[in-house]
């Protein structure tokens, strides 16, 4: 199982983050990783690698929005 967002997926081998989110953009609300911080298991990622992102089971996924400070 994998969460994204609070929201579970089945796990399958080889799956990317790009996909995970596709999957995501069906069933809920649409994401864009466009100025999106990629954080999985507490690790920070930037948005371009999510398409090389292979993910494992029980993967815990949070996409967050950056925010500009002024």
């Amino acid at each position: 199982m994998i969460r994204l967002n609070g929201i579970e997926f089945e796990y399958r081998p080889v799956l990317s983050l790009i996909e995970l989110v596709d999957k995501y953009n069906q069933a809920q609300a649409r994401v864009r990783l466009d100025d999106c911080i990629i954080i999985v298991n507490g690790a920070a990622f930037p948005a371009s690698q999510a398409q090389e992102l292979i993910l494992n089971d029980n993967d815990s996924i949070s996409i967050v929005p950056m925010l500009d400070g002024g």
